[in-house]
């Protein structure tokens, strides 16, 4: 990841997926007025937004339950070891996936923040298996509206990954890349060969120069992207007052 402008980005030097990577860091960006005071990074893994939000929050908790992933606790997202109402922002970037308990993990999500308190969260859809075996289910923008709302969250902005367009042309770089990694590994190559010089050039290059001419990236929730999209974004805050959320389930 790198931070452009105040825009986090994928590196090109470490990942091939940037056109969704990128969609996904400008959103981010877009809020950046929500990301301060003390913030929860929820399901860390290696911390991949830290350079982003670390000169934006006053403090950060970062945790994940894997060992070896970055962050400073070791713990589950549905069991957050942070006292009630201690948080001004929560990040949950591509975490709820992963979690077999998702209502309680958003729960968590909700007792931490304070009142008046922002969370972003993203999700992916049609995107496939990943860590296995802990990926357990997929949400339409339709089921991560219900899932935020049921716990009482207000939600402010929803947003896609890209439409159908950004879809297929991630699945063929992915396509790509894996093609290549297969046909290094069966050379005695160690290591994504897609990220080596030249065969980076063939799976970044089309997609920078796609991203040059669609500078205006859209992340808007169109027709199109509810029927096919990578994934989906929301931003949601807590009420300033819980007199509504008695009913959250857990």
């Amino acid at each position: 990841m790198v931070v452009v402008d105040g825009v986090p980005l994928p590196n090109p030097r470490s990942t091939g997926n940037l056109l969704v990577g990128t969609i996904t860091g400008r959103w981010l960006a877009s809020h950046q007025g929500v990301v301060h005071g003390r913030m929860l990074d929820l399901g860390c893994g290696n911390c991949p937004y830290e350079p982003w939000y670390s000169v934006l929050a006053d403090g950060v908790a970062a945790i994940d339950p894997a060992p070896g992933a970055g962050g400073n606790v070791r713990a589950l997202a549905d069991r957050v070891p942070i006292r009630s109402q201690s948080m001004d922002f929560v990040l949950c970037t591509e975490v709820l996936e992963h979690v077999d308990n998702i209502e309680g993990s958003v729960a968590e999500i909700f007792r931490v923040l304070r009142p008046g308190g922002h969370a972003l969260i993203t999700v992916p859809f049609l995107y496939p298996t990943h860590e296995a075996p802990y990926d357990f289910q997929r949400l339409t923008y339709i089921g991560l509206h219900g899932l935020v709302t049921r716990h009482g969250f207000e939600v402010l902005d929803a947003a896609a990954q890209g439409g159908p367009m950004t879809l297929a042309s991630s699945w063929f770089f992915r396509a790509l890349r894996a093609a290549i990694d297969k046909g290094g590994s069966s050379f005695g190559r160690s290591g994504p060969l897609s990220l080596r010089r030249p065969f980076r050039w063939v799976v970044v290059t089309p997609q920078q120069i796609a991203l040059r001419f669609r500078r205006k990236v859209s992340w808007k929730l169109t027709g199109a992207s509810k029927l096919a999209s990578t994934g989906y974004m929301v931003l949601v805050r807590r009420p300033q007052s819980d007199g509504d959320d008695a009913t959250r389930a857990r």
